[in-house]
C-alpha cells in the first residue's frame, strides 16, 4: 500500500510539472503564492516571457538592452548570424543563477514587445545544501518564469529610465534654446534703449541747430536789411557826383 500511494503521489507531482514548450498560463488554482504574474506578462512557452513596452521605438530598446545585459546580467551578448538570433550567453541572473537566453523585439505601432527565451540543456545544475546536483529543467519553470520577470520588470525600469533620461536632454536642449532667445531679446532690448537714448541725443540736437538757426536767419535778416540801406546811400551818393 505504500508503494501504490508513493507511486500515486509521483505521479500528481509530474502533472503539475510543465514539459519544455508547454503552455503554462497561470490558472488561478495552481499559481503558486508569492509569484505574481500580471497579464502584462504573456507566457509563451515554458520558457520564454514577453513584455510590452509602451510609447518607445525598438532602436531605443535594442540599445537599452544591449547595456542592460552586459551590466546588470554582466553577458556577453552577440548575433549568430547562423541562426538569426540575439544571444545573451552567460546571463547572471540574481534569483535563477547563469544562464544562456534569446532576446527578440518587435515594433508594434508605438510599443515594442519585448521577449527573453531561456536556451537551456534537459538538465541545470543545482546547489542543494551545499551539494551541486542535476534537476530536471521541467522542474525550474517556475524559477524561471520569476526570474525572467524579475528581469524584464528591471529591463522595463532601465527603458523608462533611458526615455526620461532622454526627455530630460530634450527638455534641458529646449531650456538652453530658450535661454539663449531670452539672451537675444535682452541684448536687443538694450541695444533698442541705446537706439532710442542716440535718437533722443540726435532729436535734442536737432532742436538746439533749429533754435541757433532761427536766431541766425534774424541776425542775417537784420544784416541783409542793413546792407541794402547801404546800397542805396551808395546810389543816392553816386547819383549826387
Amino acid at each position: 500500500m505504500k508503494k501504490i500511494a508513493l507511486l500515486c503521489a509521483i505521479c500528481s507531482f509530474a502533472n503539475f510539472i510543465p514539459m519544455q514548450g508547454q503552455d503554462i498560463t497561470p490558472q488561478s488554482s495552481l499559481t503558486p503564492k508569492g509569484i505574481d504574474i500580471p497579464e502584462d506578462y504573456d507566457i509563451a512557452q515554458s520558457n520564454t516571457l514577453r513584455i510590452n513596452l509602451p510609447n518607445v521605438d525598438e532602436k531605443l530598446v535594442k540599445r537599452v538592452w544591449s547595456s542592460f545585459a552586459r551590466t546588470q546580467l554582466r553577458s556577453k551578448v552577440r548575433y549568430d548570424r547562423k541562426t538569426k538570433q540575439h544571444l545573451a550567453d552567460q546571463a547572471q541572473i540574481k534569483s535563477y543563477g547563469e544562464t544562456n537566453l534569446e532576446y527578440a523585439s518587435r515594433q508594434s505601432g508605438k510599443d515594442v514587445n519585448f521577449e527573453i527565451t531561456f536556451r537551456e540543456n534537459n538538465y541545470v545544475e543545482m546547489e542543494v545544501g551545499g551539494f551541486s546536483q542535476q534537476r530536471s529543467i521541467n522542474a525550474t519553470n517556475l524559477q524561471r518564469n520569476r526570474a525572467a520577470k524579475d528581469v524584464l520588470t528591471d529591463f522595463a525600469r532601465e527603458v523608462r529610465r533611458e526615455q526620461t533620461r532622454l526627455e530630460l536632454v530634450n527638455e534641458e536642449k529646449n531650456l538652453k534654446k530658450m535661454e539663449s532667445e531670452l539672451r537675444t531679446l535682452k541684448n536687443a532690448n538694450t541695444r533698442y534703449h541705446q537706439e532710442i537714448k542716440q535718437a533722443e541725443e540726435r532729436i535734442a540736437k536737432a532742436k538746439s541747430n533749429i533754435s541757433q538757426n532761427e536766431k541766425d536767419q534774424m541776425d542775417t535778416q537784420r544784416k541783409l536789411q542793413d546792407q541794402q540801406k547801404m546800397v542805396e546811400a551808395v546810389k543816392r551818393k553816386m547819383s549826387s557826383i
